[in-house]
């Protein structure tokens, strides 16, 4: 194996990641590694584009969760001369959920020095790149409740942001404009997964494959203030598609215009200004999973 770099957020799931080094730290005493901590936002975009591949491949093993794994992603000069590793520690890990990553730190450890890199797609949205969802509507909203509460960070808060979210939400207006003839919705959210959850486990693309070529796109139209309740309760039950105003299907794109600016959500992190213009990239990257 090539020199192994760790691109690691000492933050991540309240000192998670802190922990699992130390976990593994003595699993790599005749492996070449480095480890290069992140300090600030977006820092692990900076260091991952600054590894050079040692021969013809680079190997880097994202520590943290979905944000973390996001940033590496986009710092990656080259997918194609990539293999990516993930040690899941950070709140909340859905890509590492969707592609049966363990996570018990030594355990994926072992399923990085011991298994194979496979092909595993990922997403590009106007050139920002994604891995495990990527949305607009509601769930931008719910993102921005959570990041405003200040005790808790977890996958309950998330919970409790979404309730409380869905509530009051009042649909947008777009256009899905993929294919020749466009179709307009009143819409709570519009998304294209590759993973299957997001939000720490709530399952809004449930029959996602990572490396099938094709995203799972979940468009839920306006839903009565009556229905919310029995409707979140088919959510987080992984039956989004039995909504009356949902509508799913697989395709290698999503295209979304609005009136008025729809902000994105990509990984968990949100993107003021980017158009939704979503396209599945497969066998490029391989990344270590089962």
């Amino acid at each position: 194996m090539s020199m192994l770099h760790f691109i690691y957020n000492p933050r991540a799931g309240h000192g998670a990641a802190a922990r699992a080094r130390a976990v593994i730290e003595p699993m790599l005493r005749d492996i070449p590694h480095a480890f290069h901590e992140t300090f600030q936002e977006k820092h692990a975009v900076a260091l991952t584009r600054a590894l050079r591949p040692d021969g013809d491949m680079l190997d880097v093993v994202a520590m943290g969760g979905d944000g973390s794994l996001h940033e590496v992603l986009n710092g990656l000069a080259d997918p194609a001369r990539t293999r990516l590793g993930l040690i899941p520690c950070g709140s909340g890990n859905d890509f590492a959920s969707a592609a049966g990553i363990p996570s018990d730190p030594a355990a994926a450890l072992r399923l990085i020095l011991e298994g194979r890199a496979k092909y595993t797609d990922y997403m590009e949205c106007s050139g920002v790149r994604g891995i495990n969802a990527i949305g607009t509507g509601i769930d931008v909203d719910i993102l921005r409740r959570y990041a405003r509460m200040k005790v808790l960070r977890s996958s309950l808060a998330y919970l409790f942001s979404l309730i409380t979210t869905v509530m009051t939400y009042v649909p947008r207006r777009f256009r899905d404009v993929t294919g020749t003839a466009p179709v307009t919705h009143e819409a709570f959210i519009a998304c294209a997964g590759n993973g299957r959850s997001f939000g720490g486990g709530i399952p809004i693309c449930p029959d996602a494959v990572v490396d099938d070529g094709l995203l799972d796109v979940v468009i839920v139209d306006g839903i009565r203030k009556s229905a919310i309740p029995a409707a979140f309760l088919k959510l987080m039950r992984g039956r989004v598609a039995d909504l009356p105003t949902a509508q799913t299907d697989r395709r290698p794109a999503l295209k979304i215009a609005s009136d008025s600016p729809m902000p994105v959500q990509i990984d968990g992190e949100i993107y003021e200004d980017l158009p939704f213009d979503v396209r599945v990239v497969h066998d490029v990257l391989r990344v270590y999973r089962p």
